[in-house]
């Protein structure tokens, strides 16, 4: 696995936003699917709900509410570009525990060193050539340890699941994702025709190529 594929990995174990690139939607007025993201839990677990959608690993959808709320149904719509795109959803229930964990921090050191320098006299036929050598003061940053109290977030249940396809302009797609329990869920991808009055009939969506 690469740095950065390693480094995402990390932020979306823990739904760190803030350090996964942001999704950059098309405007209305650029070629465009609209994409609603519908959530469903049979369960909850802890005090609090984290989602996080990622568009080829880009972040499009992220959402926080009570771990109370998991069990109504909620629903959000984004603008995807027309292409083929991977679409992953995360649900991670958690509860926040004050605990002591070591922390690493860096203190600068003074430490002496020794270095060479040119020390040669004289001119032309009388030169002395010499190398000479001096103590110098140097600084550097030495690692260090120690235990501090922090509040930190406890996984009560995560899941995540995925769904590639190829999105159409001006069509409009459903993903449902129902999480059943810790490491167990869904996301499904149906493409929304309109029926008779206001109803939908809902086809399995355009598979992509793969990656």
């Amino acid at each position: 696995m690469s740095a950065a594929r390693l480094g995402l990995a990390l932020c979306i174990a823990t739904l760190g936003s803030a350090c996964i690139p942001e999704y950059r939607p098309p405007t209305l007025a650029e070629p465009h699917a609209t994409v609603k993201v519908r959530r469903t839990y049979d369960m909850a677990a802890g005090t609090a709900l984290h989602e996080l959608l990622l568009v080829d690993e880009h972040r499009a959808l992220a959402a926080g509410v009570p771990a109370s709320l998991a069990l109504s149904p909620r629903i959000d719509a984004l603008l995807v570009h027309p292409a083929p795109a991977t679409f992953q959803m995360h649900g991670r229930f958690l509860h926040q525990e004050t605990q002591t964990v070591l922390e690493t921090y860096y203190q600068q050191e003074m430490y002496f060193d020794t270095e060479s320098y040119d020390c040669s006299s004289g001119f032309g036929t009388n030169a002395s050539h010499r190398t000479c050598t001096r103590q110098v003061t140097r600084y550097r940053q030495v690692p260090r340890q120690h235990w501090v109290s922090r509040v930190v977030d406890v996984t009560d249940a995560a899941c995540a699941a995925q769904n590639r396809f190829t999105p159409a302009a001006d069509r409009v797609y459903l993903l449902q994702f129902n999480f059943q329990e810790h490491q167990a869920c869904s996301l499904s991808c149906f493409e929304q025709v309109p029926g008779e009055g206001q109803t939908f009939k809902n086809l399995p969506c355009p598979p992509a190529p793969p990656e």
